[in-house]
């Protein structure tokens, strides 16, 4: 079945636009929650509200288990670089990650499940805010829902650029990393810049940490190096399987008040990225051992503080290759891609309490996710919706 024939393309089309026009931030989703609910409310379902704005449907067909499917429901700041059409209508904030469009699958998909009689499962469509800021899934995982209702199943779908128009995508193990962020103050003592030496000058001490913990990461195995060439002092990285890779990234410093005083306290911002949960702590170690040896060397203190962040995406292995059959079988195409992805997201939740499943769907595009200029044809979504009509059958 092509995309100009296929019986829900303007339905997907126009829920795709109307949610897009109305981007909101966090959980705080007030007129996302009403289109959601304006199409909901005659379907055949039960509704659980979680999370501030979440809205769980669930349609029951009589069966023990229950697939669930995950969209999420909140947008990022930014000023979108359109201008007219379907392009936002609150100013300052769009959907530049594509959850619109995970959002109009879903609903659709609904629609679809609803004039269903016979189904070897029942459905639960979660809307979740929260999921751009923190406590989104952890939140509604940690409802008890999807024990309430014997959720055995669950899948989710990601619109991502640089993959084939319309293509599903996704591997067995990881495929998206563990994400935290790291918050570093280096504190030393102010003096005169003419009399250096009478203070600890923090931005120096910052300055040479940052050098040794890059140098000291590269020469672990799987730790991603900072340039693409040798660049001295940092070694070459060491030869790894992808899941084993690592990143250390401090993308921001402030220090100092004045030109012409030696700073007393470095602030570093930055993140960590990794594949598994011991990975992830094997790197926070990395990064406090280098911070207590800098410190000792300079005779000075630090504070480190990381966040929680986002556990890594490990799709189910026995799920996968079930998945696998479903989405092979789709005119659309699939691609068993090689490497896990570094960016995360809180989908990795649901995985904690069922078996779990994430796939990617490629927007034929080279614009990244959370520019201004994100956008992408909805054709595509036809090619989710129909991955999730097969799953129904995994």
């Amino acid at each position: 079945m092509t995309y100009q024939n296929h019986p829900y393309a303007e339905i997907l089309k126009k829920h795709r636009r109307n949610l897009h026009m109305i981007p909101e931030l966090d959980r705080h989703l007030p007129k996302t929650k009403a289109y959601l609910l304006n199409t909901l409310k005659d379907l055949d379902c039960k509704l659980t509200y979680l999370c501030d704005s979440g809205v769980c449907a669930f349609f029951d067909k009589g069966k023990t288990e229950t697939y669930c499917f995950r969209a999420e429901m909140d947008a990022l700041p930014g000023a979108e670089a359109m201008i007219g059409g379907y392009a936002s209508k609150h100013q300052g904030i769009m959907h530049s990650c594509g959850h619109d469009g995970h959002m109009a699958m879903s609903l659709t998909f609904g629609q679809y499940v609803d004039g269903l009689d016979d189904l070897d499962c029942n459905v639960l469509l979660i809307f979740q805010p929260a999921e751009e800021t923190l406590g989104g899934a952890k939140e509604i995982c940690e409802s008890g829902i999807l024990e309430k209702y014997n959720v055995t199943k669950v899948f989710g779908i990601h619109i991502w650029p640089f993959l084939e128009k319309g293509v599903i995508a996704s591997k067995r193990g990881a495929i998206m990393a563990k994400s935290a962020e790291i918050d570093i103050d280096i504190l030393g003592e102010s003096a005169h810049g003419t009399a250096a030496y009478e203070g600890k000058d923090a931005l120096f001490i910052a300055s040479d940490f940052m050098t040794k913990l890059y140098t000291r990461h590269a020469a672990t195995i799987g730790g991603v190096p900072h340039f693409a060439e040798d660049i001295d002092p940092l070694p070459k990285s060491m030869p790894c399987k992808p899941e084993d890779k690592t990143i250390i990234h401090i993308g921001k410093m402030d220090s100092g008040y004045a030109r012409n005083v030696v700073s007393n306290n470095t602030r570093l911002q930055g993140t960590v990225r990794a594949f598994s949960e011991e990975s992830f702590d094997n790197t926070l170690k990395l990064i406090t051992d280098t911070l207590s040896d800098i410190t000792d060397q300079y005779g000075c203190d630090y504070n480190f503080t990381n966040s929680e962040g986002y556990p890594p995406i490990i799709n189910d292995e026995g799920l996968y290759l079930k998945s696998l059959l479903a989405a092979k079988s789709l005119e659309c195409g699939y691609n068993e891609i090689t490497e896990p992805v570094m960016t995360s997201d809180d989908f990795s939740f649901y995985g904690h309490y069922a078996p779990a499943v994430f796939f990617l769907l490629g927007t034929g595009g080279d614009i990244p996710l959370h520019s201004v200029e994100f956008d992408f044809d909805e054709h595509i979504l036809i090619s989710g919706f129909e991955l999730y009509k097969a799953l129904l059958s995994c």
